[in-house]
């Protein structure tokens, strides 16, 4: 059985953070504000993989409201995503995803978050 999910996620740009796309530090004024890293890509792929297989969403595994999460690289709620699926008997077979911004240009940071 194929199953395919949908994910999507947004954060204010905030100054004083970093801004991590795709797991990427990618040089900018500003970052993105938000309890974890807030990466916005990554947030939005686990919420895909999560609704894939009807497992709730981003919010439900890791909340904002646990102190343990905060600051934390997004890129361990994609390992603990997957681990979820796995655990579940599904396969991650491919996953698409679009990042929408005017700025900064991310196109030389692609192949690092592929």
């Amino acid at each position: 059985m194929v199953r395919f999910g949908f994910g999507y996620d947004i954060h204010r740009f905030a100054p004083d953070r970093k801004l991590i796309l795709g797991g990427v530090h990618i040089p900018s004024e500003l970052g993105l504000l938000g309890h974890s890293d807030a990466d916005v890509l990554l947030h939005a792929v686990c919420d895909a993989l999560l609704g894939a297989a009807a497992l709730g969403d981003i919010g439900q595994h890791f909340p904002d409201t646990e102190p343990r999460f905060k600051g934390t690289s997004s890129l361990s709620f994609l390992v603990a995503t997957r681990e979820l699926l796995v655990a579940g008997g599904y396969r991650i077979v491919n996953v698409d995803s679009t990042l929408v911004l005017q700025s900064p240009k991310i196109a030389p940071y692609v192949p690092a978050m592929r």
